[in-house]
């Protein structure tokens, strides 16, 4: 059983914290890249990271991510980390 203050955390959190219900991040690097003109090719090289990790991110926008790996990218395309992110409903996309 949770205590008074972890139940009142778990009721307040999604609201307080906007945590939406039912929501996944979905990875922007493919749009992001495509705007800036910048080929998978180019992005692995740039961001040091092998061409075969890039291609599954590209191609799977809901696949899991390192913090790491997600920098890199950032910076190798000149943008916050903010901006390869966003979150979405989830339709029952498999995370």
């Amino acid at each position: 059983m949770l205590s008074h203050r972890a139940q009142l955390f778990e009721c307040r959190a999604p609201a307080q914290y906007g945590v939406l219900p039912d929501t996944v991040i979905r990875l922007k690097i493919r749009e992001v890249a495509q705007a800036k003109k910048m080929s998978r090719t180019r992005l692995s090289r740039l961001a040091d990271i092998d061409y075969k990790t890039i291609n599954a991110l590209w191609n799977d926008p809901y696949r899991e991510v390192t913090t790491t790996t997600l920098d890199k990218i950032a910076k190798a395309l000149g943008v916050p980390v903010t901006d390869l992110l966003e979150q979405v409903p989830d339709e029952g996309k498999e995370t």
